[in-house]
């Protein structure tokens, strides 16, 4: 089983990685000119954002316990 400290280590690297991957999607984005492209990138950096709260929910709760 794992330590709170080492979930909260865990959870702030899957923050850190969806925050990441949210950024490399809107940069694309910014990079594409084709309509569509943009749509699809548009709806997986969303679907990143979230992610990112999720993972902020389950960091919050790792920290309360």
């Amino acid at each position: 089983m794992y330590s709170k400290e080492e979930l909260s280590k865990i959870f702030q690297r899957i923050l850190k990685f969806e925050q990441e991957a949210q950024s490399a999607y809107d940069d694309c984005v910014s990079k594409v000119d084709d309509e569509n492209s943009i749509k699809i990138l548009q709806s997986i950096s969303n679907e990143e954002k979230g992610h990112i709260e999720l993972a902020k929910k389950l960091f919050k709760i790792i920290e309360e316990e």
